[in-house]
């Protein structure tokens, strides 16, 4: 006997509608709770920027020729040349370093059993306000401890100087600093690149006859440039909207950037400026867009690519005598990128009172004690920004888990519309989405300004591409036989998510929340616009005590949050790594 299933028209159309959207997929209760998720994070990303774009550019009062007129006649042009040569170069530099330690790492015998892949990503235990602020104290031109000791030794050799050695105050200083923390960004990119690379035409170049710099030049650099050159175009998008840098060492420098400009424009001037500022800001998406045009015209015109199938393993380059210098250059640059910088917040943070003389005997915590004990203010902030990070990671990493896996395994017009709407954040500017949050939430009907509830979502919005990085990466990493196999067997897509796909993720998933805490944690950016006195966190209360001139208990500070990222990121990567093991 047939049995027939009667179906109302109500409900056919309610099913037409979501065979259209997700290309016939069964609409179980999973897949409407995370579709339900991806639309109310869309709407979290999509709504600030939609009110502010209409709040300033249609329902304002300023027209935009009479923005534009203010913007030309404040100085605007020093400030892009300024923003144009600094970030250029730093991204120049950083691309040759970063290319440069991946193929040492990838396809060379420089050995230090596993370290090599870990050091260039130092920089990411050492916030970049901490940085900053560390070579700061230890290459100012007057104070800083480098250019004492420089001073002292070459004193004694009869040398004298006539001045500093060093001056982090200048173009090359804030240069160096900004080349530092964007090196991570093309390490990531090439390294990666090269692992999965099938090395049989540099093998087959080099069993023809041709150099070890030949086949770097005429095989491997080619084969890289599609991973070198999105590997720059996030070095672009952190530069641009790096605020810590340009304000701790442009400043004295008299180097002003745009994302100075622009969160100056926010909060040190009375009214707000936000019209003038989210034009800027829109100059930086033009930017960024721009960059992501070339990028794609760079990778259509050029041949990429590479021999597909089973791969070989790679014969490692001999690097010989210069094996040495080599890794003679990583532990440089572990000193420069954070060994150097932490040992001088912790020198400072000891002292009564910044000087480059170190006596041991006038150490003491009293600056702890000031910062942690007596100051209700930094306490309140070190805890906000410590649970901001740990919620704001768990949230982000597990909402990208779902959305990942609801999108992998859907297609259609509203999936594809929800993955490009989580990626969105990546190309815009934070300074931008900072600004959109301050307009956006802080009337009615929300009142949420001076609330740790705003830095929270604001969080979340701006560091919600690299969640969905680090999710989707993880995902891939499963195979779809798994889950089809639960799926078969009877288990819903919910209870499949769970018991199979979640905890197979778990290690990439941990890494992702890692990456995120450090970021959410030692945020500065969005801080600058969003807290105040009622919600303080770390990064406020460093600009509070940088503006102030209060340099030992800023260095103390810095150091604690150091140390307290490094052992997250330290804890974390154990975890996954026991994860992964069993």
């Amino acid at each position: 006997m047939k049995t027939v299933t009667s179906t109302t028209p109500h409900t056919a159309r309610r099913r037409g509608i979501w065979t259209r959207l997700t290309w016939g997929r069964r609409a179980d209760g999973f897949s409407l709770l995370a579709m339900a998720l991806s639309l109310v994070t869309a709407a979290l990303i999509l709504y600030p920027l939609a009110y502010v774009t209409y709040s300033v550019f249609i329902g304002g009062d300023a027209s935009i020729p009479e923005l534009v007129s203010n913007i030309l006649g404040s100085g605007i042009g020093a400030v892009v040349w300024n923003t144009v040569w600094v970030i250029g170069c730093s991204i120049l530099i950083a691309t040759l370093i970063g290319s440069f330690f991946a193929w040492l790492v990838e396809r060379t015998d420089i050995g230090l059993t596993g370290l090599s892949r870990f050091l260039p990503m130092m920089p990411l235990f050492v916030p970049p306000i901490a940085g900053a602020i560390g070579w700061v104290l230890l290459a100012s031109p007057r104070s800083g401890f480098l250019n004492r000791w420089a001073q002292d030794g070459l004193g004694l050799a009869g040398i004298d100087l006539g001045g500093p050695l060093l001056n982090i105050y200048s173009g090359p200083g804030l240069v160096f600093v900004f080349v530092i923390y964007l090196i991570p960004n093309i390490f990531m990119t090439v390294s990666s690149h090269l692992r999965n690379l099938d090395p049989a035409l540099e093998e087959a170049a080099r069993m023809s006859g041709a150099s070890v710099m030949k086949t770097l030049y005429l095989v491997t650099l080619p084969s890289v440039r599609p991973a070198a050159t999105a590997g720059m175009l996030l070095a672009l998008i952190m530069g641009l909207a790096l605020f810590s840098l340009p304000v701790v060492i442009g400043g004295p420098a008299q180097i002003e950037v745009l994302a100075v400009r622009i969160v100056n424009l926010m909060i040190n001037s009375y009214p707000p400026q936000t019209a003038v500022a989210l034009l800027l800001a829109v100059l930086v998406i033009v930017v960024i867009s721009v960059a992501s045009w070339l990028q794609v015209r760079v990778l259509r015109r050029g041949n990429f690519a590479t021999i597909a199938g089973r791969g070989i393993g790679a014969a490692r380059v001999s690097l010989g005598l210069y094996r040495g210098p080599a890794r003679v250059l990583f532990i440089a640059y572990l000193v420069a990128s954070s060994l150097l910088p932490f040992l001088a917040l912790l020198i400072v943070s000891l002292q009564p009172f910044w000087t480059p003389v170190i006596n041991v005997t006038n150490f003491s915590l009293q600056h702890y004690e000031s910062v942690f004990i007596q100051s209700r203010y930094s306490k309140a902030a070190i805890f906000n920004s410590i649970w901001l990070g740990v919620v704001g990671a768990t949230v982000g990493i597990l909402l990208s888990a779902v959305i990942a896996f609801f999108t992998n395994r859907q297609s259609g017009i509203l999936v594809s519309l929800i993955d490009s709407v989580t990626k969105l954040p990546g190309a815009v500017s934070n300074l931008v989405i900072g600004i959109a949050f301050v307009v956006a939430f802080s009337g009615s009907p929300f009142y949420l300004y001076g609330t740790t509830l705003i830095l929270l979502l604001a969080y979340i919005v701006l560091y919600i591409p690299q969640a969905s990085l680090s999710a989707n990466a993880a995902l891939h990493q499963v195979g779809k036989q798994l889950t089809e196999a639960s799926l078969m067997a009877g288990a819903s897509q919910g209870m499949t998510f769970l018991r199979v796909t979640l905890p197979l993720m778990l290690p990439g998933l941990i890494a992702g929340w890692t990456l995120l805490f450090v970021l959410m944690s030692g945020d500065i950016t969005a801080s600058a616009m969003l807290a105040g006195n009622r919600n303080p966190v770390v990064g406020f209360v460093v600009l509070d005590l940088w503006a102030g001139g209060s340099f030992p208990q800023l260095a103390a500070l810095g150091t604690v949050m150091t140390i307290l990222s490094s052992s997250v990121v330290l804890l974390t990567l154990r975890l996954s790594h026991q994860r992964h093991r069993g």
